[in-house]
């Protein structure tokens, strides 16, 4: 009893630190146009406005709702849904790895997790990515129990179910178990009504606030979009080599914190570190793990899911898909904690040791910089003060950001060629250009560099750097 007790305690402690850490390191400003679109579903939920974009996280929007009415606060509402999905992804992979987290293994995974750069930066963002994992973990582990009962599958088939109205794009995830266990199962009628059941809890209200002919039309855009247009499918980007380098940047650079040129020291610990304990692993799964059932369903899973956003999610600019993934990494070196490492081993503790400071050190400093706005934030505070600035011009998606932040001008697309052709032909006095767009002006105009704006595209990939320019007229030159 006593020692249940304090395991209970340890997990609760281990929830109140989640929450805390992550509401002390909030994030007051709007990173990018994706956390944009959730921010504003908070006050005004609308699929046909794009706050959010198709499927429209119901799950997720309702949950941060609900926390900003208590709170008054976006940052902190979803620091409190990061914190809580942080807590749940270190629970269920201690379940599946079977650890208790009140020992030395234990606290290693806990410490991996809670203190991985990716994991840590996206509990703060206004994202549904973090609570996803958490949801498919927990899938994971009611779908790999060993006395596989119907209850457990039942747990797994409505967490599917919800999961689609948190984060769609991780369902290629549990196909797998899914379709496995309506093969095999008996009870298969009962397993898709509990999945039905936690889809319907989502979708049915969904259908009620924005109407069935509104969402037809956004699903049938969104889909066809993402995998024609704007998604960075392998349709549109089709550079496998440059897929698989980012592909692989994003896994061990972004995701783990792996060394890669241009990073600090402390990386090339954590890439030896991760090494080390990956290969403890895969002698574990040899060894002692060889015709582990549940291991290879969860390999497939990650395999499949690996395909899924290689070609078909944008793994080139946002590397948040690739979270996922990190799941199998998370289980590999637990178990080479569990069956193979020497806690006696003066060499061992010290690449643990080494590897804990440098964890530390790595996510500290870039959790520290995530705490300053991203370029397109310090952009749109620079030019909120420019009272001369009369128009705009920038891609689509810059100028939405500007005016959802009540940036006032007259805003031109540098992708409209008919209003860029009637800029140049009319011979203003001068507007902003954001962006690396001076050719479209340079027969017209002189275009003058301004600002140049930063953020560490390992806190954010989307635009680190941003170049402001002015337009003027060119009076040396009498044509112009």
């Amino acid at each position: 009893m006593l020692k249940k007790v304090t395991q209970n305690h340890s997990y609760l402690l281990l929830l109140l630190a989640c929450i805390v850490s992550r509401l002390a390191t909030s994030i007051y400003y709007i990173e990018d146009i994706d956390s944009l679109r959730f921010a504003l579903s908070i006050e005004d939920y609308d699929i046909s406005k794009l706050q959010p974009h198709f499927p429209g996280y119901p799950v997720f929007c309702f949950i941060a709702k609900i926390l900003f009415l208590i709170t008054g606060s976006k940052a902190a509402s979803f620091s409190i849904i990061g914190g809580a999905s942080v807590f749940a992804i270190i629970l269920f992979i201690l379940k599946i790895s079977k650890i208790e987290i009140n020992n030395r293994i234990g606290i290693f995974c806990s410490f991996i997790i809670f203190f991985n750069p990716m994991i840590w930066l996206m509990s703060n963002r206004y994202m549904p990515d973090l609570m996803g994992l958490a949801l498919s973990v927990a899938a994971i582990y009611y779908f790999t129990q060993k006395n596989n009962n119907t209850k457990n599958l039942a747990y797994a088939f409505i967490i599917t179910g919800l999961l689609a109205g948190v984060r769609l794009s991780y369902i290629p995830l549990l196909i797998i178990p899914f379709v496995h266990n309506l093969i095999i199962n008996r009870q298969r009628t009962y397993l898709l009504l509990s999945s039905l059941l936690g889809f319907t809890i989502w979708f049915l209200p969904l259908i009620i606030m924005t109407g069935y002919e509104d969402l037809y039309v956004s699903a049938s855009k969104q889909t066809l979009g993402h995998f024609t247009d704007f998604g960075g499918t392998v349709i549109t980007d089709n550079n496998f080599y440059f897929r698989s380098m980012n592909l692989f940047r994003s896994v061990w650079a972004d995701g783990l914190g792996g060394y890669w040129y241009g990073r600090s020291w402390q990386t090339a610990i954590l890439s030896i570190s991760y090494l080390y304990f990956l290969f403890l692993g895969y002698i574990g799964i040899k060894k002692y793990l060889k015709y582990d059932k549940d291991i290879r369903m969860i390999i497939y899973c990650i395999v499949l899911y690996t395909l899924w956003i290689f070609f078909f999610q944008n793994v080139i600019y946002k590397t948040r898909h690739i979270l996922p993934v990190l799941i199998l990494v998370f289980i590999i070196a637990t178990i080479g904690q569990k069956y193979i490492s020497d806690p006696k081993s003066i060499f061992f503790n010290t690449i643990v040791g080494a590897f804990y400071i440098a964890l530390v050190t790595v996510t500290s400093t870039l959790v520290t910089q995530h705490q300053n706005p991203t370029a397109v934030s310090k952009v749109k505070d620079n030019i909120s003060i420019e009272d001369d600035i009369t128009t705009i011009i920038s891609s689509p998606l810059i100028n939405y950001y500007m005016k959802r932040h009540g940036v006032r001008g007259n805003y031109i697309s540098v992708e409209d060629e008919d209003k860029i052709s009637a800029f140049n032909s009319t011979n203003e006095k001068g507007a902003l250009l954001i962006g690396n767009f001076q050719e479209l002006f340079a027969d017209s105009y002189k275009v003058i560099p301004e600002n140049t704006f930063f953020h560490n595209p390992y806190v954010n990939r989307m635009w680190p750097q941003i170049n402001t320019f002015s337009i003027v007229q060119d009076y040396n030159d009498p044509q112009k």
